[in-house]
Formats: structure tokens, sequence, C-alpha cells
């Protein structure tokens, strides 16, 4: 979509004001206009990234972070706030806030920061670190796995840089905490519902098994001892339609007949961690694992969910719809 500008002088108020009015133009921020009928049928994702692209183009000296950044570098995380627009200006002194506009003045070095669209943004590395800064370490654990699989490198440089702030604790037990394996947020966010919970065994990810002849099976989500298999039941998986179930319910037939339990889950379960707690729980018990209770020094407080989590845990794209049901 093409941003109008008021200051260009190419309209009067009155007839900018004229074209709201009848649909033709749609206000994405003060004095900042696009197509009204490519607005309406615009996703929330694609407005709110067109709301950053409009505030970025008055802000010369500051750098697009934060969600803003997320949204325009396609870096997926939890719970996405939309409502404003963050931006980073190197300095220190806290920023400032606007019914538009978080600032943000911390350091902020050349090196962290990236072209996206004509835009300044920070790199995905340093996205992930400063939402971990800000959000609960579930999000922090989330957008830096998210990072990682975006190319994310040296963690620890952009931390350094980063200094003495708010929040920067929770970034390092994200750093620390975080995998490269993970090949999804969903998965990501499982993974760091399981960081809470003593009793479940951190799982292996990502790990290929093989018939008795070392004929490949599968690589699976999770896996507990080569005893269970638990599967996240993102829509990635089902976008190929019937075809795509069968195959997969294939994969799970011989798995199975490795004598290996499988275990799936959904959004649906978590966004209601009890639900997936019990699952796996019983799943252990199925597949004849002990409950492991790790030590207590082992688990950041900050790990531990609540028992529920709101609606807007979602991911940008909505809840996807339950794939277990088309079986």
């Amino acid at each position: 979509m093409t941003l109008y500008h008021r200051r260009t002088g190419d309209h009067t108020d009155r007839q900018l004001h004229g074209l709201v009015r009848d649909g033709s133009l749609a206000r994405v921020r003060r004095g900042t206009y696009t197509d009204g009928k490519l607005w309406r049928s615009a996703s929330d994702a694609d407005r709110y990234r067109l709301a950053v692209h409009a505030a970025m183009t008055c802000r010369a000296q500051a750098v697009a972070s934060h969600d803003s950044a997320a949204a325009l570098l396609g870096l997926p995380v939890l719970a996405p706030r939309r409502d404003r627009v963050h931006v980073t200006v190197d300095g220190r002194g806290g920023g400032k806030t606007t019914a538009a506009t978080v600032e943000h003045r911390v350091p902020l070095s050349d090196v962290d920061v990236t072209v996206v669209d004509g835009v300044r943004v920070t790199t995905p590395a340093r996205t992930a670190l400063d939402l971990a800064c800000v959000r609960p370490a579930v999000h922090g654990l989330c957008a830096v796995e998210s990072s990682l699989r975006l190319g994310a490198e040296d963690l620890p440089g952009v931390l350094r840089r980063m200094g003495r702030r708010h929040g920067i604790q929770l970034a390092r037990r994200a750093v620390e905490r975080a995998s490269p394996l993970t090949e999804s947020l969903g998965e990501s966010f499982s993974r760091a519902l399981m960081l809470g919970w003593p009793e479940i065994p951190e799982p292996r990810l990502q790990h290929e098994f093989r018939d008795e002849h070392g004929l490949f099976v599968a690589r699976t989500d999770f896996d507990w001892d080569g005893r269970l298999v638990g599967e996240f039941d993102g829509a990635v998986k089902y976008e190929g339609g019937g075809l795509t179930v069968v195959q997969e319910k294939l994969r799970e037939d011989a798995l199975r007949a490795l004598g290996v339990h499988v275990v799936r889950w959904t959004w649906q379960d978590l966004l209601h961690p009890e639900r997936l707690r019990a699952i796996l729980t019983k799943a252990l018990a199925r597949a004849g694992l002990p409950a492991e209770f790790r030590p207590a020094s082992g688990l950041p407080a900050e790990f531990r969910p609540a028992s529920g989590l709101p609606a807007e845990f979602l991911p940008a794209s909505g809840l996807p719809a339950d794939p277990s049901r088309v079986r």
C-alpha cells in the first residue's frame, strides 16, 4: 500500500478529510493516509506494518524496535502488541510515550541496526533481546528462539552492547535457555512451558527415528528417551489438505510400529497450559517413563507459567484450526 503524506501539499486538509469520509483514503496516522479500499481489506498485521512505516518517515534519528521491528522483520512473537509503534533512540533517559508511539532511549550500536524496506530497524537478535527485557520470560524465550531461526548470531555480544538496563537479567536467562532446534513459535512456546514443570523431563529436540534397516522413519518435534514422541500440531503441517493428513497418520503409524508412544497437542492446549501438562504427564506414564522432579535451583521462577493464559498469547496469524478434528 502506498502512503500519502499531508505535508506534500498535494491536497488541502479539507480535501483529505473529504476523501477519508467517502472511503477513497484511510488515515493511517496523523498526517498519513493510504488507499481506502486496500486498507479495508488489509489484515491487522499489514495495517500495523504500514503504521510503522508511516511513523518512521518523520523519525530520522530513531530505529523501529521491539514489536514494531518484529513486525517488519517477520519475527514471530507471542502476543504481539500493535496498539503503538515502538522506536529506539541511542542514548539514556528512558524515552517517552505518547498515544501513538513508545520511544525507548537506551544504548544502541549501529551493528545492531539493519534496514527493511527502507526502514531502519533493530536486528533480529537485538529485537528479541529488547522484547525479552520487557516481557514475561516465556515471551522472551520464544522471541530469542524465533531470532535464532532467522539466523541471529552472537547473542552474548548483543547483550554486552545493551549494557545495564531494566530486564537485562531476564534477557540473559532467555539466551541461556534458548535452543536453536525448535522449528516454530508453537514448538518454542511448548518448550518454554515444559521448562516450568519440574515433573516433566526436558525433551530431546528434532531426533531422527530409523527402523531396523536403518531407513528414515521420522524427525520429531520432541521425544523422551526414544520411547515417547511429542508433536505440536500447528497449521503449517496440514496446509496440504487431506493428503497431508493421511501422510501424517502414516508417519505416526510407522513410529508406533517401532514401539514409540506418540502424543499430540494444539494451540488450544498451549493456551490452557494445564491441559498440556496433563497430556504430557499421562503420556509419560503410559510410556513407562517416571516423573522427573528437577531441583528447584534448575527452574527459574519466571519460567513457571500461570495456570491459564489469555487469548492474546495467540501468534500474529491467529489461532490455527485444530487439525486433529479433520481425522
